[in-house]
């Protein structure tokens, strides 16, 4: 079914990179792992698998906690990432059709020649199939929402073979069931994903973060709550507890003040973001904040996110 031999292997070490993900569950050996390059292989690659009842795993680049990349009945682990071409970027209609072996990363260094970017970030450098198949989230969430509003269509291979297509290319359409929200979240239970159709958003001309810290949780969830009802258009908002900014600053090397903080971004043009970030000083400081700290710069803004990701 595969013409490279060295595409199908039961090496021991490739074997073991496919028992696991980032998760704390214990590991399980597949007897093979499969690489497929297109669609036609994945399919062959099932129907043999449906006539032959073995379980098929899909995995991406392993970074998932879920432990849903493991092959908890051993059978063959299907590794996404040699599919992993950007089929087509449409600009001026903010959508990209993508494989689902590209990672983030990847697809955001070259949507940026086009002035866009994907807006969903969980952290890691996942890859695209298996942030939709996870339904991922992230910063973002809060202005952009989580991957089931971003994915606007699919090609799935489903258990038996079979090729199916899912949503299209608009934004908006109520035809139909919503197949495609129903396969995103799914965890490679459904089917497979060998293409994904995306929605993209415009790079804005400016972005500032800023950390908020509290004296204690209730102040801090108050201080989201109005600007929140306020309509401030937040990018990011992501709190960290006491507990772990101290675990931060002991991994990180760090020295956040130990107490209740606020992780923000902003982003939008200039003027626009320089009243939302006063805004919110002035709200956060009437909710008890006890220091309020922003930065415009790249590397600045990277060392106040990198905290949360260390936390996460």
């Amino acid at each position: 079914l595969i013409p490279d031999p060295q595409r199908v292997t039961a090496n021991e070490t490739i074997l073991e990179q496919h028992s696991r993900g980032m998760t704390p569950h214990p590991p399980r050996l597949p007897d093979a792992v499969v690489f497929p390059k297109d669609k036609e292989e994945v399919s062959k690659v099932m129907a043999f698998a449906y006539e032959h009842e073995i379980p098929v795993v899909p995995f991406g680049v392993g970074s998932s906690i879920e432990g849903h990349v493991i092959p908890l009945r051993g059978g063959i682990s299907l590794d996404m990432t040699l599919m992993n071409r950007i089929i087509e970027v449409r600009p001026d209609d903010f959508i990209a059709r993508v494989q689902p072996g590209i990672t983030r990363t990847q697809l955001n260094a070259h949507l940026k020649h086009h002035g866009l970017f994907f807006a969903v970030d969980p952290g890691a450098d996942a890859s695209i199939g298996g942030m939709a198949a996870t339904n991922a989230s992230g910063t973002n969430a809060v202005r952009y929402g989580i991957m089931r509003d971003q994915v606007l269509g699919l090609e799935v291979v489903l258990a038996d073979g079979r090729i199916i297509r899912t949503g299209g290319l608009s934004f908006k359409s109520s035809a139909g069931y919503d197949l495609t929200g129903l396969f995103v979240g799914s965890e490679g239970t459904l089917g497979i994903f060998t293409e994904i159709t995306l929605r993209l958003h415009g790079i804005p001309e400016t972005i500032t973060a800023a950390k908020a810290v509290f004296p204690n949780l209730e102040a801090a969830a108050k201080a989201v709550e109005g600007v929140l009802k306020c309509g401030i258009p937040v990018g990011r908002m992501e709190l960290v507890d006491e507990l772990t900014i101290r675990a931060v600053n002991s991994y990180s090397k760090t020295d956040y003040t130990p107490a209740p903080t606020l992780f923000l971004e902003f982003s939008g043009n200039r003027a626009a973001v320089d009243y939302d970030v006063e805004l919110t000083r002035e709200m956060m400081e009437g909710e008890g904040c006890l220091s309020f700290e922003f930065e415009k710069d790249v590397s600045g803004r990277n060392r106040l996110w990198e905290a949360r990701h260390s936390a996460a």
